[in-house]
């Protein structure tokens, strides 16, 4: 590590002392420079232990983020090849998951034991599908700490901590750690802005773009359970975001899906009459006791597009993902058929399928309170979620 980096990680751990305890009543702590700066440095002892992969000198090795040193569990980048006293590291990624990333964790970390590691004043990620605000807190001039998640829906792309910390210079730090995360898992950890100082009003104009997104809700994330402890499929789970299926008009399907690619009604040889609506992504059916009569929905199908259903599923989710949001783990299993509680025809009940080509089929009930009955069944093809069906009938 070069002097200026050193002299900076100094006065920076004199300057905690100073400053007051941070979120010591609310789990764990935000993200500090001198902690990211402790995980890098075993980074470095790790590297300085092995040979390069690469030929850092190699023209095609200066990147944007400096001179990559490529290794078996990452790559770091520094702002010159020759190691001398003005080598300075800028950033490192880590890949390897039997190298440990800060507060124990590595690159097979799930996304809820990843939050639960750092401070998290907001638990459920409310903000709007693209992001959310994990936490904010400091103030100029001492220093701010702040934690974003990105996201598309309820895939998380990203988890970010930054630290603003003020040096014995007036300056701040403008350093932190993005965990980039693939089927809500962790797959690359990256320290930035090592040696990078900013300004108060650098700090303060990013804190202007971030703040309003405090404020920002709506969409949160749906909990999970990897002890099955979430809630069993229930009524509440077929108010969706776009559309309350427990009482759904055509009209109102219109209105959140826009104008349907097909609309046709079909009269059925008991005298009920089927409008069958299809949307890019979706098809819902509804039902009328006689023409002209009330039409009720009886099937939703997803099969497509980015649309959303009970508790958030959606085309492409993993077996895992979509599990971990119901209950299970309560029945028994022959390796095909596994009951997951309930009990099949009795009120609330789940059970699931798997079958040798890796496709399976997660099926749970639920009783509505106007006597009817919800049927949620979820498929899956090569262990991705491919079909959604939603089915109100008696």
């Amino acid at each position: 590590m070069g002097k200026r980096l050193a002299c900076l990680a100094l006065g920076l751990t004199l300057c905690a002392l100073c400053l007051p305890a941070l979120a010591a009543d609310v789990g764990a702590d935000p993200l500090t420079y001198e902690e990211l700066m402790t995980w890098v440095d075993s980074l470095e002892a790790l590297a300085s232990r092995e040979e390069p992969m690469n030929d850092p000198a190699d023209p095609e090795s200066l990147t944007e983020d400096g001179y990559a040193f490529v290794y078996d569990f990452g790559i770091l980048y520094y702002n010159q090849v020759e190691a001398n006293e003005d080598r300075t590291l800028l950033s490192a990624v880590l890949y390897d998951e039997e190298v440990p990333g800060p507060r124990n964790t590595n690159t097979l970390t799930g996304a809820q034991e990843l939050l639960d590691a750092f401070y998290l004043e907001n638990p459920q990620l409310d903000g709007t599908p693209e992001e959310a605000m994990v936490y904010m807190t400091g103030s100029l001039p001492d220093g701010v700490w702040w934690g974003q998640v990105r996201r598309d829906g309820q895939w998380l792309e990203s988890v970010q901590y930054t630290a603003h910390e003020r040096t014995p210079a007036g300056l701040y730090t403008d350093a932190g750690i993005v965990f980039t995360l693939q089927q809500n898992t962790v797959v690359a950890i990256r320290a930035y802005g090592i040696d990078k100082l900013i300004t108060a009003e650098d700090v303060q104009a990013e804190l202007s773009l971030l703040t309003p997104k405090l404020y920002e809700g709506g969409y949160v994330r749906v909990p999970t359970s990897a002890e099955g402890a979430s809630p069993v499929f229930e009524e509440a789970d077929l108010q969706l975001g776009w559309l309350n299926l427990a009482d759904a008009t055509p009209e109102q399907a219109l209105a959140a899906l826009g104008e349907a690619e097909a609309d046709e009604e079909i009269q059925q040889d008991d005298g009920s009459v089927l409008r069958v609506m299809s949307f890019e992504g979706a098809t819902l059916v509804f039902t009328s006791e006689a023409p002209g009569g009330r039409p009720v929905l009886t099937l939703m199908t997803l099969d497509g597009g980015n649309l959303e259903g009970p508790r958030s599923l959606r085309i492409g989710d993993s077996l895992t993902m979509a599990m971990q949001r119901f209950r299970f783990g309560e029945g028994e299993s022959d390796g095909e058929t596994e009951r997951l509680y309930g009990t099949p025809g009795e009120g609330s009940w789940g059970e699931a399928e798997y079958h040798d080509d890796a496709s399976a089929v997660l099926r749970y009930a639920a009783p509505l309170k106007d006597g009817r009955t919800a049927q949620l069944v979820v498929s899956f093809e090569m262990l991705e979620l491919s079909e959604v069906n939603v089915s109100i009938g008696r």
